[in-house]
């Protein structure tokens, strides 16, 4: 992941684009993630299981996915940041050595319920260029410089 920034509500503008994240997947990568959300499918870790069923090689969980996207997301609003939607839909498998490109644009800003929300469009595309996610959206909290 990238370093950790701050980025205030009053200081974002439509069309902010955020720094890109690139991540391969690894099979390290693969089992950390099921192990710490109790995912012990076959699909995820071992590859003679995968080949056996027609598959090139363990697979990312979907959901592993979404937690790229909101670390991505994490680290662009800040430490006060707070993720208060995600939505996405996986388009094609993400398989061990694949390696994904997370980017994101700032598409509305809105204060809701006393909340400061950065509306932002996310997408995420295999190195080939290959659709990934589309369409992807999240609602950024940020902090307020002038509080």
């Amino acid at each position: 992941m990238t370093e950790l920034s701050q980025h205030f509500f009053e200081d974002v503008t439509v069309g902010d684009a955020l720094p890109n994240l690139e991540f391969t997947t690894s099979l390290a990568a693969l089992v950390m993630y099921a192990g710490a959300t109790w995912d012990f499918h076959r699909y995820h870790y071992d590859p003679e299981f995968v080949k056996k069923v027609g598959m090139p090689a363990p697979f990312m969980d979907g959901q592993m996915l979404g937690a790229l996207m909101s670390g991505m997301l994490m680290n662009w609003g800040g430490r006060d940041a707070f993720v208060r939607r995600l939505s996405y839909r996986q388009r094609s498998t993400v398989f061990e050595g694949d390696k994904i490109v997370l980017s994101g644009v700032v598409v509305g800003k809105s204060q809701e319920a006393g909340r400061s929300l950065a509306h932002i469009s996310l997408n995420v595309t295999k190195d080939d260029g290959s659709p990934v996610s589309r369409d992807a959206t999240a609602s950024v909290e940020l902090a307020m410089r002038n509080l």
